[in-house]
């Protein structure tokens, strides 16, 4: 029965050691927690710098990639790398500053759906 204890606190010990190492990685790493606010500023959103670049360069391989650029005038999120928008947004690229203008001819990848609505939301407005 002893023996027992004792292997089982043995394994206890070895899973908060791995949970511990497993968190102090992901703590020295240093990996950005994007918000919303990272992605818009002033009503334009950013360009993405070279870490968020590859980051989603890494991540496209791992899950679905949207992409919003302008399309026949106006705005489209695409999916993935599908031909066709699977949603329009009626604004018209025409009428936004120059800077937005550049980024949809170019074209935003996210990956997450929440960072996808805030980008859609600030064009709406």
């Amino acid at each position: 029965m002893k023996k027992n204890w004792i292997v089982l606190l043995c394994a206890v010990i070895v899973m908060i050691a791995g949970l511990a190492l497993v968190l102090s990685q992901n703590h020295i790493s240093g990996t950005p927690v994007a918000t919303s606010s990272d992605i818009l500023a002033n009503s334009t959103p950013k360009a993405p710098s070279s870490q968020e670049s590859s980051e989603i360069i890494a991540m496209t391989s791992k899950s679905n990639v949207y992409t919003v650029k302008e399309y026949e005038g106006h705005i489209g999120v695409f999916f993935n790398d599908e031909r066709k928008p699977y949603e329009e947004i009626q604004v018209e690229v025409s009428t936004l500053p120059e800077a937005d203008r550049k980024l949809l001819k170019d074209g935003i990848k996210v990956t997450d759906t929440d960072r996808l609505n805030s980008i859609i939301e600030d064009y709406e407005s």
